[in-house]
């Protein structure tokens, strides 16, 4: 994502997914030809080692899946139960050809409700920070409830602080947030006060020409006698 700082009360979080939704709708076929060949090594190391801590039958959330390729493919192929999310209803189209096998809901990850203790994992891959930081820390406390005891977290972050606009981005306006490094190690403190991070990495991503920095991380929800 690029940069350009907006006060907080210039945007709000209603026009700010309004901007989200209708951009990926726009570019959903010209992004799925983009994205797919270009899986990071740094996402699919972690992918691959949620894999290997997880059983086959995992019920797994997406958050964000896009068109469902590749990483709700390879969590079909792996043989978990996977439900995969996005605000775009261009991109839950495709998504629906590629990975029928999968449950799939066109819905701001906001407004989701499922039962406590779903999931023994949720994953969400450049999506939480689409959503204003404002709501960043409510949406990990949501994670925290839908996750089983020893349930895994893997996600990204933004590494830097601020509302961010891009006026042209792949030829459509694009918004994503941030709390920086530091703030996003606050807001899992705060927030998922029954999440013990794990793997806690800024990484450089290199896709193209493109060089970007995510803050990842990796955690298990703890039980009661971990607390």
């Amino acid at each position: 994502m690029g940069t350009g700082d907006y006060q907080t009360n210039m945007l709000t979080g209603e026009s700010t997914k309004g901007i989200v939704k209708e951009g990926y709708d726009a570019i959903a076929p010209a992004y799925l030809a983009w994205s797919v060949p270009r899986p990071t090594t740094t996402r699919m190391g972690y992918i691959n080692r949620l894999f290997s801590l997880l059983t086959p039958g995992a019920k797994v959330l997406e958050l964000g899946c896009g068109a469902g390729v590749p990483c709700t493919q390879a969590f079909v192929k792996q043989g978990f139960d996977v439900t995969g999310v996005d605000i775009s209803a261009a991109q839950i189209a495709l998504a629906h050809q590629h990975v029928p096998e999968a449950t799939l809901i066109q819905a701001d990850m906001m407004s989701l409700s499922f039962k406590p203790e779903t999931f023994d994992a949720i994953v969400a891959f450049y999506s939480i920070f689409h959503l204003p930081k404002e709501e960043q820390g409510v949406m990990i406390r949501q994670i925290e409830g839908w996750l089983k005891e020893g349930g895994w977290l893997l996600l990204n972050l933004h590494s830097n602080e601020g509302n961010h606009m891009i006026d042209d981005w792949m030829g459509v306006k694009m918004f994503s947030s941030g709390l920086g490094v530091d703030g996003n190690r606050e807001m899992f403190k705060n927030e998922g006060a029954m999440l013990k991070v794990v793997e806690d990495e800024v990484a450089v991503e290199k896709v193209g020409r493109l060089e970007e920095r995510f803050h990842w991380l990796l955690a298990v929800k703890k039980g009661d006698l971990d607390v």
